[in-house]
Protein backbone atom coordinates (compact mmCIF):
# COMPACT_ATOMS: atom_id res chain seq x y z
CA UNK A 1 0.00 0.00 0.00
CA UNK A 2 3.07 2.38 0.87
CA UNK A 3 4.04 1.81 -2.96
CA UNK A 4 0.43 2.77 -4.25
CA UNK A 5 0.54 6.24 -1.63
CA UNK A 6 3.47 7.04 -2.53
CA UNK A 7 2.46 6.63 -6.51
CA UNK A 8 0.15 8.65 -6.50
CA UNK A 9 1.78 11.35 -4.29
CA UNK A 10 4.26 11.85 -7.44
CA UNK A 11 1.56 11.92 -9.11
CA UNK A 12 0.14 14.63 -7.70
CA UNK A 13 3.44 16.83 -7.47
CA UNK A 14 4.11 16.40 -11.01
CA UNK A 15 1.44 17.95 -11.95
CA UNK A 16 1.60 20.49 -9.39
CA UNK A 17 5.42 20.91 -10.64
CA UNK A 18 4.21 21.22 -14.42
CA UNK A 19 1.60 23.50 -13.92
CA UNK A 20 -0.90 20.82 -14.95
CA UNK A 21 -4.16 20.17 -13.62
CA UNK A 22 -4.99 16.65 -14.18
CA UNK A 23 -8.76 16.39 -14.44
CA UNK A 24 -10.83 15.86 -11.36
CA UNK A 25 -12.38 12.18 -12.74
CA UNK A 26 -8.62 10.80 -13.08
CA UNK A 27 -7.93 11.89 -9.46
CA UNK A 28 -11.06 10.64 -8.20
CA UNK A 29 -10.43 7.24 -10.83
CA UNK A 30 -6.95 6.72 -8.72
CA UNK A 31 -8.25 7.21 -5.47
CA UNK A 32 -10.75 4.93 -5.99
CA UNK A 33 -7.94 2.17 -6.77
CA UNK A 34 -6.46 3.35 -3.57
CA UNK A 35 -9.80 2.60 -2.09
CA UNK A 36 -9.91 -1.10 -3.13
CA UNK A 37 -6.62 -1.35 -2.39
CA UNK A 38 -6.89 -0.29 1.03
CA UNK A 39 -9.91 -2.15 1.70
CA UNK A 40 -9.11 -5.64 0.96
CA UNK A 41 -5.39 -5.83 2.16
CA UNK A 42 -5.17 -2.43 4.78
CA UNK A 43 -8.23 -1.44 6.18
CA UNK A 44 -6.32 0.96 8.63
CA UNK A 45 -5.46 3.04 5.36
CA UNK A 46 -9.02 3.35 3.95
CA UNK A 47 -10.52 6.21 6.56
CA UNK A 48 -7.61 8.62 4.91
CA UNK A 49 -8.35 7.24 0.96
CA UNK A 50 -12.07 7.81 1.44
CA UNK A 51 -11.66 11.13 3.12
CA UNK A 52 -9.80 12.78 -0.32
CA UNK A 53 -12.13 11.29 -2.38
CA UNK A 54 -14.59 12.73 -0.21
CA UNK A 55 -12.60 15.81 -0.77
CA UNK A 56 -12.30 15.85 -4.82
CA UNK A 57 -16.19 15.31 -4.80
CA UNK A 58 -16.63 17.85 -3.09
CA UNK A 59 -14.69 19.95 -5.62
CA UNK A 60 -16.83 18.79 -8.00
CA UNK A 61 -19.48 19.54 -6.36
CA UNK A 62 -18.48 22.97 -6.00
CA UNK A 63 -18.89 23.99 -10.23
CA UNK A 64 -22.30 23.44 -9.26
CA UNK A 65 -23.04 25.60 -6.16
CA UNK A 66 -20.92 28.22 -7.99
CA UNK A 67 -23.26 28.14 -11.05
CA UNK A 68 -26.32 28.38 -8.51
CA UNK A 69 -24.42 31.28 -6.98
CA UNK A 70 -25.15 33.05 -10.37
CA UNK A 71 -28.15 31.88 -11.03
CA UNK A 72 -28.84 34.20 -7.99
CA UNK A 73 -27.06 37.13 -8.11
CA UNK A 74 -28.92 37.23 -12.20
CA UNK A 75 -32.06 37.95 -10.57
CA UNK A 76 -30.67 41.26 -9.22
CA UNK A 77 -33.47 44.03 -10.71
CA UNK A 78 -31.15 46.46 -11.74
CA UNK A 79 -27.99 44.66 -13.00
CA UNK A 80 -25.62 46.92 -16.24
CA UNK A 81 -25.82 45.14 -19.28
CA UNK A 82 -21.85 44.50 -18.65
CA UNK A 83 -22.65 42.78 -15.20
CA UNK A 84 -25.39 40.29 -16.97
CA UNK A 85 -22.65 39.43 -20.12
CA UNK A 86 -20.22 38.69 -17.00
CA UNK A 87 -22.03 37.02 -14.83
CA UNK A 88 -23.99 34.50 -17.69
CA UNK A 89 -20.45 34.11 -19.14
CA UNK A 90 -19.10 32.94 -15.98
CA UNK A 91 -21.74 30.70 -15.79
CA UNK A 92 -21.67 29.17 -18.88
CA UNK A 93 -17.75 28.49 -18.47
CA UNK A 94 -18.12 27.32 -15.03
CA UNK A 95 -21.00 24.65 -16.94
CA UNK A 96 -18.75 23.30 -19.30
CA UNK A 97 -16.00 23.03 -17.10
CA UNK A 98 -18.23 20.62 -15.23
CA UNK A 99 -19.36 18.70 -17.79
CA UNK A 100 -15.67 18.49 -19.21
CA UNK A 101 -14.75 17.43 -15.72
CA UNK A 102 -17.40 14.94 -14.99
CA UNK A 103 -18.57 13.99 -18.59
CA UNK A 104 -21.51 15.70 -18.10
CA UNK A 105 -23.38 15.82 -21.60
CA UNK A 106 -25.81 18.03 -20.00
CA UNK A 107 -24.00 20.59 -18.59
CA UNK A 108 -22.29 20.48 -21.87
CA UNK A 109 -25.76 21.21 -23.69
CA UNK A 110 -26.86 23.93 -20.77
CA UNK A 111 -23.72 25.79 -21.70
CA UNK A 112 -23.96 26.01 -25.17
CA UNK A 113 -27.58 27.08 -25.30
CA UNK A 114 -26.95 29.63 -22.93
CA UNK A 115 -23.87 31.29 -24.76
CA UNK A 116 -26.52 31.08 -28.28
CA UNK A 117 -29.73 32.13 -26.13
CA UNK A 118 -28.70 34.57 -23.91
CA UNK A 119 -24.72 35.53 -23.81
CA UNK A 120 -24.29 36.05 -28.16
CA UNK A 121 -27.61 37.96 -27.84
CA UNK A 122 -26.42 40.38 -24.60
CA UNK A 123 -23.07 40.79 -26.44
CA UNK A 124 -24.61 42.20 -29.44
CA UNK A 125 -26.32 44.78 -27.76
CA UNK A 126 -23.23 46.21 -25.44
CA UNK A 127 -21.54 46.61 -29.29
CA UNK A 128 -18.15 45.75 -27.90
CA UNK A 129 -16.10 43.44 -30.47
CA UNK A 130 -14.00 42.02 -27.89
CA UNK A 131 -16.96 40.77 -25.56
CA UNK A 132 -18.34 39.50 -28.91
CA UNK A 133 -14.96 37.93 -29.65
CA UNK A 134 -14.46 36.38 -26.04
CA UNK A 135 -18.04 34.83 -26.35
CA UNK A 136 -17.99 33.48 -29.59
CA UNK A 137 -14.57 31.78 -28.61
CA UNK A 138 -15.99 30.39 -25.80
CA UNK A 139 -18.88 29.21 -27.77
CA UNK A 140 -16.27 27.28 -30.15
CA UNK A 141 -14.40 26.12 -27.29
CA UNK A 142 -17.70 23.97 -26.19
CA UNK A 143 -19.02 22.57 -29.28
CA UNK A 144 -15.49 21.19 -29.80
CA UNK A 145 -15.76 19.96 -26.53
CA UNK A 146 -19.04 18.35 -27.46
CA UNK A 147 -17.56 16.99 -31.10
CA UNK A 148 -14.77 14.54 -29.44
CA UNK A 149 -17.83 12.95 -27.70
CA UNK A 150 -20.59 12.69 -30.51
CA UNK A 151 -20.04 11.21 -33.54
CA UNK A 152 -21.02 13.04 -36.66
CA UNK A 153 -19.54 16.77 -37.47
CA UNK A 154 -21.97 18.97 -36.59
CA UNK A 155 -20.80 20.18 -33.77
CA UNK A 156 -17.08 20.68 -35.64
CA UNK A 157 -18.55 22.72 -38.26
CA UNK A 158 -20.34 24.94 -35.92
CA UNK A 159 -17.41 25.34 -34.04
CA UNK A 160 -15.75 26.20 -37.11
CA UNK A 161 -17.94 29.18 -37.88
CA UNK A 162 -17.54 30.54 -34.39
CA UNK A 163 -14.20 30.26 -34.32
CA UNK A 164 -14.19 32.03 -38.44
CA UNK A 165 -16.90 35.30 -36.92
CA UNK A 166 -14.58 35.79 -34.21
CA UNK A 167 -11.39 36.00 -36.73
CA UNK A 168 -13.35 38.81 -38.29
CA UNK A 169 -13.81 40.78 -35.48
CA UNK A 170 -9.52 41.15 -34.54
CA UNK A 171 -7.00 42.77 -36.03
CA UNK A 172 -3.62 40.46 -35.71
CA UNK A 173 -1.53 43.53 -35.82
CA UNK A 174 -3.09 45.08 -32.68
CA UNK A 175 -4.30 41.90 -30.78
CA UNK A 176 -1.80 39.43 -32.21
CA UNK A 177 -1.36 36.81 -29.66
CA UNK A 178 -4.92 36.60 -29.35
CA UNK A 179 -5.85 36.61 -32.90
CA UNK A 180 -2.93 33.91 -32.85
CA UNK A 181 -4.82 31.67 -29.98
CA UNK A 182 -7.96 31.76 -32.12
CA UNK A 183 -6.25 30.52 -35.28
CA UNK A 184 -4.91 27.65 -33.32
CA UNK A 185 -8.39 26.85 -32.34
CA UNK A 186 -9.53 27.25 -35.78
CA UNK A 187 -7.01 25.21 -36.70
CA UNK A 188 -8.11 22.44 -34.08
CA UNK A 189 -11.56 22.01 -35.33
CA UNK A 190 -10.95 21.58 -38.84
CA UNK A 191 -8.32 19.13 -38.03
CA UNK A 192 -10.55 16.78 -35.96
CA UNK A 193 -13.46 17.87 -39.00
CA UNK A 194 -10.87 16.64 -41.71
CA UNK A 195 -10.51 13.62 -39.63
CA UNK A 196 -13.93 12.71 -39.24
CA UNK A 197 -15.05 13.19 -42.46
CA UNK A 198 -11.42 11.67 -44.11
CA UNK A 199 -11.16 15.22 -46.43
CA UNK A 200 -8.14 16.37 -46.96
CA UNK A 201 -8.93 19.72 -47.89
CA UNK A 202 -10.09 20.65 -44.57
CA UNK A 203 -6.79 18.79 -43.22
CA UNK A 204 -4.85 21.49 -45.19
CA UNK A 205 -7.35 24.26 -44.06
CA UNK A 206 -6.11 22.93 -40.79
CA UNK A 207 -2.19 23.93 -41.16
CA UNK A 208 -2.85 26.72 -42.95
CA UNK A 209 -4.43 27.98 -39.81
CA UNK A 210 -1.44 26.69 -38.00
CA UNK A 211 0.62 28.48 -39.89
CA UNK A 212 -1.51 31.75 -39.69
CA UNK A 213 -1.03 31.55 -35.75
CA UNK A 214 2.96 30.78 -35.81
CA UNK A 215 3.07 34.19 -37.74
CA UNK A 216 2.32 36.40 -34.31
CA UNK A 217 3.54 33.20 -32.03
CA UNK A 218 7.55 32.83 -31.43
CA UNK A 219 9.60 30.39 -29.24
CA UNK A 220 11.17 33.17 -27.76
CA UNK A 221 8.80 35.52 -27.21
CA UNK A 222 5.90 32.86 -26.02
CA UNK A 223 7.11 29.63 -25.38
CA UNK A 224 4.65 27.35 -24.45
CA UNK A 225 1.82 28.93 -27.02
CA UNK A 226 4.02 28.33 -29.74
CA UNK A 227 4.77 24.88 -28.41
CA UNK A 228 1.34 24.07 -28.46
CA UNK A 229 0.05 25.17 -31.79
CA UNK A 230 3.51 23.41 -33.30
CA UNK A 231 2.42 20.50 -31.73
CA UNK A 232 -0.81 20.36 -32.59
CA UNK A 233 -0.22 21.22 -36.43
CA UNK A 234 2.54 18.20 -36.03
CA UNK A 235 -0.22 16.03 -35.40
CA UNK A 236 -2.58 17.41 -38.21
CA UNK A 237 0.63 16.92 -40.48
CA UNK A 238 1.07 13.42 -38.99
CA UNK A 239 -2.32 12.45 -40.21
CA UNK A 240 -2.56 14.22 -43.65
CA UNK A 241 1.15 13.06 -44.84
CA UNK A 242 0.06 9.50 -43.22
CA UNK A 243 -3.59 9.25 -46.23
CA UNK A 244 -1.23 10.77 -48.84
CA UNK A 245 1.84 8.35 -48.21
CA UNK A 246 3.71 11.66 -48.70
CA UNK A 247 7.33 11.26 -47.18
CA UNK A 248 7.59 15.63 -46.99
CA UNK A 249 4.93 15.64 -44.92
CA UNK A 250 5.27 13.29 -42.43
CA UNK A 251 9.60 14.94 -42.04
CA UNK A 252 7.41 17.94 -41.10
CA UNK A 253 5.25 16.22 -38.66
CA UNK A 254 9.14 14.72 -37.39
CA UNK A 255 10.71 17.84 -37.61
CA UNK A 256 7.35 19.95 -35.64
CA UNK A 257 7.48 17.22 -32.80
CA UNK A 258 11.54 17.73 -32.07
CA UNK A 259 10.92 21.43 -32.26
CA UNK A 260 8.24 20.87 -29.68
CA UNK A 261 10.76 19.06 -27.15
CA UNK A 262 13.04 22.38 -26.81
CA UNK A 263 10.12 23.74 -24.99
CA UNK A 264 8.21 20.80 -23.20
CA UNK A 265 11.44 19.54 -22.00
CA UNK A 266 11.72 16.28 -19.61
CA UNK A 267 12.72 18.44 -16.40
CA UNK A 268 10.23 21.24 -16.80
CA UNK A 269 7.36 19.06 -18.39
CA UNK A 270 7.94 15.45 -17.98
CA UNK A 271 4.56 14.10 -18.93
CA UNK A 272 3.98 16.60 -21.55
CA UNK A 273 7.55 15.87 -22.66
CA UNK A 274 6.67 12.12 -22.54
CA UNK A 275 3.26 12.41 -24.81
CA UNK A 276 5.41 14.58 -27.15
CA UNK A 277 8.28 11.99 -27.35
CA UNK A 278 5.50 9.10 -27.83
CA UNK A 279 3.83 11.05 -30.72
CA UNK A 280 7.48 12.03 -32.81
CA UNK A 281 7.97 7.89 -32.20
CA UNK A 282 4.67 7.39 -34.06
CA UNK A 283 5.29 10.04 -36.89
CA UNK A 284 9.14 8.32 -37.10
CA UNK A 285 7.22 4.73 -37.71
CA UNK A 286 5.15 6.07 -40.25
CA UNK A 287 8.19 7.79 -42.38
CA UNK A 288 9.68 4.56 -41.78
CA UNK A 289 7.34 2.58 -43.78
CA UNK A 290 7.98 4.65 -46.61
CA UNK A 291 11.88 4.11 -46.27
CA UNK A 292 13.51 1.45 -47.47
CA UNK A 293 16.79 0.85 -44.28
CA UNK A 294 15.21 0.17 -41.17
CA UNK A 295 17.06 3.50 -39.43
CA UNK A 296 14.03 5.53 -38.90
CA UNK A 297 12.23 2.79 -37.52
CA UNK A 298 15.05 2.18 -34.97
CA UNK A 299 14.46 6.21 -34.39
CA UNK A 300 10.89 5.20 -33.58
CA UNK A 301 11.39 2.41 -31.30
CA UNK A 302 14.09 4.60 -29.50
CA UNK A 303 11.19 7.70 -29.13
CA UNK A 304 9.07 5.14 -27.67
CA UNK A 305 11.35 3.52 -24.85
CA UNK A 306 11.79 7.21 -24.20
CA UNK A 307 8.14 8.29 -23.68
CA UNK A 308 7.96 5.21 -21.00
CA UNK A 309 11.25 6.57 -18.69
CA UNK A 310 8.18 8.94 -17.82
CA UNK A 311 5.07 7.43 -18.63
CA UNK A 312 4.78 5.12 -15.44
CA UNK A 313 1.82 2.39 -15.32
CA UNK A 314 1.15 3.53 -11.38
CA UNK A 315 0.69 7.14 -12.75
CA UNK A 316 -0.81 7.28 -16.35
CA UNK A 317 -1.91 3.22 -16.68
CA UNK A 318 -3.82 4.25 -20.71
CA UNK A 319 -1.16 6.00 -21.48
CA UNK A 320 1.70 3.35 -20.38
CA UNK A 321 -0.34 0.99 -22.48
CA UNK A 322 -0.75 3.19 -25.63
CA UNK A 323 3.00 3.92 -26.02
CA UNK A 324 3.72 -0.26 -25.72
CA UNK A 325 0.76 -1.16 -28.19
CA UNK A 326 2.85 1.73 -30.48
CA UNK A 327 6.18 0.21 -29.39
CA UNK A 328 5.17 -2.79 -30.57
CA UNK A 329 3.79 -2.08 -33.97
CA UNK A 330 7.31 -0.24 -34.37
CA UNK A 331 8.93 -3.19 -33.42
CA UNK A 332 7.31 -5.52 -35.66
CA UNK A 333 7.83 -2.86 -38.72
CA UNK A 334 11.43 -2.92 -37.71
CA UNK A 335 11.21 -6.71 -37.40
CA UNK A 336 9.72 -6.98 -40.98
CA UNK A 337 12.38 -5.20 -42.60
CA UNK A 338 15.32 -6.78 -41.07
CA UNK A 339 14.01 -9.86 -40.90
CA UNK A 340 14.91 -9.95 -37.47
CA UNK A 341 12.91 -12.69 -35.29
CA UNK A 342 14.48 -11.06 -31.88
CA UNK A 343 13.04 -7.93 -32.62
CA UNK A 344 9.63 -9.69 -34.06
CA UNK A 345 9.69 -11.49 -30.55
CA UNK A 346 10.00 -7.98 -28.71
CA UNK A 347 6.89 -7.10 -30.25
CA UNK A 348 4.70 -9.53 -29.03
CA UNK A 349 6.32 -9.08 -25.55
CA UNK A 350 5.16 -4.96 -25.46
CA UNK A 351 1.84 -6.08 -26.85
CA UNK A 352 1.61 -8.21 -23.95
CA UNK A 353 2.18 -5.54 -21.73
CA UNK A 354 -0.36 -3.25 -23.22
CA UNK A 355 -2.80 -6.08 -22.76
CA UNK A 356 -1.69 -5.97 -19.21
CA UNK A 357 -3.22 -2.89 -18.33
CA UNK A 358 -6.43 -2.96 -21.49
CA UNK A 359 -7.89 -6.17 -20.34
CA UNK A 360 -11.15 -7.73 -22.15
CA UNK A 361 -13.12 -6.42 -19.39
CA UNK A 362 -11.92 -2.84 -19.18
CA UNK A 363 -11.53 -1.85 -23.03
CA UNK A 364 -13.37 -4.79 -25.01
CA UNK A 365 -12.93 -3.31 -28.15
CA UNK A 366 -9.12 -1.68 -27.52
CA UNK A 367 -8.40 -4.94 -25.89
CA UNK A 368 -9.31 -7.15 -29.57
CA UNK A 369 -7.53 -4.84 -31.62
CA UNK A 370 -4.02 -5.10 -29.16
CA UNK A 371 -4.62 -8.92 -29.36
CA UNK A 372 -5.04 -9.05 -32.99
CA UNK A 373 -2.12 -6.65 -33.43
CA UNK A 374 0.05 -10.13 -30.81
CA UNK A 375 -2.12 -12.57 -32.92
CA UNK A 376 -0.09 -10.96 -36.36
CA UNK A 377 3.02 -10.22 -34.84
CA UNK A 378 3.14 -14.15 -33.15
CA UNK A 379 2.37 -15.28 -36.79
CA UNK A 380 5.26 -13.39 -38.26
CA UNK A 381 7.68 -14.52 -35.44
CA UNK A 382 6.15 -18.79 -36.17
CA UNK A 383 7.51 -17.52 -40.12
CA UNK A 384 10.52 -16.76 -39.29
CA UNK A 385 11.32 -19.60 -36.98
CA UNK A 386 9.22 -22.46 -37.92
CA UNK A 387 7.65 -22.65 -34.52
CA UNK A 388 4.67 -24.86 -34.35
CA UNK A 389 3.41 -23.39 -30.80
CA UNK A 390 3.85 -19.88 -31.89
CA UNK A 391 2.00 -20.85 -34.62
CA UNK A 392 -0.80 -22.16 -32.53
CA UNK A 393 -0.70 -19.20 -29.64
CA UNK A 394 -1.94 -16.51 -32.85
CA UNK A 395 -4.55 -18.83 -34.32
CA UNK A 396 -6.10 -18.24 -30.66
CA UNK A 397 -5.21 -15.12 -30.22
CA UNK A 398 -6.39 -13.52 -33.61
CA UNK A 399 -9.45 -15.70 -32.97
CA UNK A 400 -10.40 -14.39 -29.69
CA UNK A 401 -10.42 -10.78 -31.20
CA UNK A 402 -12.24 -11.87 -34.17
CA UNK A 403 -14.74 -12.88 -31.56
CA UNK A 404 -15.27 -9.50 -29.99
CA UNK A 405 -15.22 -7.62 -33.26
CA UNK A 406 -18.21 -10.42 -34.26
CA UNK A 407 -20.50 -9.46 -31.45
CA UNK A 408 -19.92 -5.85 -31.74
CA UNK A 409 -20.96 -6.20 -35.11
CA UNK A 410 -18.19 -4.20 -37.09
CA UNK A 411 -18.01 -5.84 -39.99
CA UNK A 412 -14.44 -4.09 -41.60
CA UNK A 413 -12.56 -5.33 -38.53
CA UNK A 414 -14.42 -8.61 -38.50
CA UNK A 415 -13.39 -9.10 -42.63
CA UNK A 416 -9.92 -7.82 -41.34
CA UNK A 417 -9.58 -10.49 -38.36
CA UNK A 418 -11.06 -13.34 -40.64
CA UNK A 419 -8.12 -12.58 -43.15
CA UNK A 420 -5.38 -12.80 -40.78
CA UNK A 421 -7.21 -15.66 -39.24
CA UNK A 422 -7.12 -17.56 -42.33
CA UNK A 423 -2.96 -16.98 -42.63
CA UNK A 424 -2.47 -18.00 -39.25
CA UNK A 425 -4.24 -21.18 -39.79
CA UNK A 426 -2.80 -21.78 -42.81
CA UNK A 427 0.49 -21.21 -41.75
CA UNK A 428 -0.05 -23.70 -38.39
CA UNK A 429 -1.12 -26.18 -40.73
CA UNK A 430 2.23 -25.93 -43.22
CA UNK A 431 4.01 -26.26 -40.21
CA UNK A 432 2.53 -28.82 -38.98
CA UNK A 433 2.93 -30.70 -42.28
CA UNK A 434 6.67 -30.30 -42.35
CA UNK A 435 7.15 -31.71 -38.66
CA UNK A 436 5.05 -34.57 -39.31
CA UNK A 437 7.43 -35.07 -43.01
CA UNK A 438 10.59 -34.19 -40.68
CA UNK A 439 9.55 -37.25 -38.55
CA UNK A 440 9.19 -39.44 -41.51
CA UNK A 441 11.98 -38.61 -43.44
CA UNK A 442 14.24 -38.71 -40.15
CA UNK A 443 12.32 -42.75 -39.47
CA UNK A 444 12.79 -43.65 -43.03
CA UNK A 445 16.75 -42.49 -42.34
CA UNK A 446 17.34 -44.23 -39.46
CA UNK A 447 15.79 -47.71 -40.60
CA UNK A 448 18.29 -47.16 -43.60
CA UNK A 449 21.48 -47.01 -40.79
Amino acid sequence: MDHQVHSFLNFLNQAQESGRCDSLQTITSKLKELEDIAAAREPYMLATVTECRVLVTKSAEHFQFLSDQLQKEKKDPNPSTVIKWHLAHLNAKLLADYGQELDDDNSLHASIDLLKTEILPIAEEIENAQIQVVSLTTLGNVLGMMGQRRRGTRYFEDAISAFSEALKKLDPETTPLQWASLQNSLGNALGSLGQRSSDDALLQKSIEAFEQALTQQSEQVCPQDWASTMNNQAAVLQTLGRKRSDTKILKRSVESYKAVLRVWTRKEAPLDWATTMDNLGTALRSLGEHRRGPGTLKQAVAAYNSALGERYREEVPNEWAMTHNNLGAALQKLAEREDNPDAMLRATESYEQALSEWTREKVPMTWAMTMANLGVARREFAQMTGSIESAGKAVEEIQSAVDIFRSASHAQYTELGEEQLSKARRLLEVLVAESDQESVDSKESSHDD
